[in-house]
């Protein structure tokens, strides 16, 4: 079970926080868990508990705020997410190629795994902090496998280009197994314990 330490970057590239997570095998297919403690937009911290099934589809979404909590899991069609904002019930039109967002690494690590090539997708956003759910279009630019740098060692890892097509932000992250090992702008990887299934840096 890989566990590690993000450090989260604020606008200026300065760091704001941190985001401490771990990955397994799940009974639905794949899990990922984290604590986050950050400044931006003022200090608090975050729970983020993300399930997929094997094919790195949505199962169950767990996110908690501290001043906002937001349950959600696919309804049986799979044309909606469905259950609670702050306790109250809510519904999200969705579906099989729709994609779910949030200001963290491993929802890129999701969508990758999802992705075989470049692609623009249609996504669930949830807003930082409020969790209020928007529609977006983003861009993944498959760039290829090559040998990345990070704080902790390289890796040999597939690199993909990010656009926010609504906003036109964009950066390269770097996946490696089920982490992301470098995402530039945003996050960057303290420490790792890769364990028995996570990526091993390259002495």
């Amino acid at each position: 079970m890989p566990f590690g330490r993000y450090t989260v970057l604020g606008d200026d590239g300065s760091p704001v926080g941190t985001e401490d997570f771990r990955s397994a095998p799940g009974p639905m297919g794949w899990r990922s868990f984290s604590q986050v403690q950050t400044s931006d937009p003022s200090p608090h911290g975050e729970t983020l508990d993300f399930a997929v099934h094997a094919d790195r589809r949505i199962a169950r979404v767990r996110i908690d705020t501290g001043e906002h909590d937001l349950l959600l899991e696919p309804n049986a069609g799979g044309d909606a997410l469905v259950g609670y904002r702050d306790r109250r019930p809510i519904e999200i039109a969705y579906g099989p190629e729709v994609h779910l967002d949030y200001f963290t690494p491993t929802t890129n690590a999701i969508t990758t795994h999802r992705l075989s090539g470049t692609d623009e997708i249609d996504v669930v956003y949830l807003a930082p902090v409020t969790l209020q759910p928007s529609r977006g279009r983003q861009r993944y630019e498959l760039v290829g496998d090559e040998r990345v740098e990070t704080p902790v060692g390289a890796f040999d890892a597939t690199r993909w280009r990010f656009t926010a097509l609504d906003s036109g932000w964009t950066s390269d992250l770097w996946v490696a197994g089920d982490i992301v090992v470098r995402y530039e702008r945003l996050f960057e990887l303290e420490w790792l314990d890769p364990g028995a299934s996570g990526p091993q840096p390259i002495a």
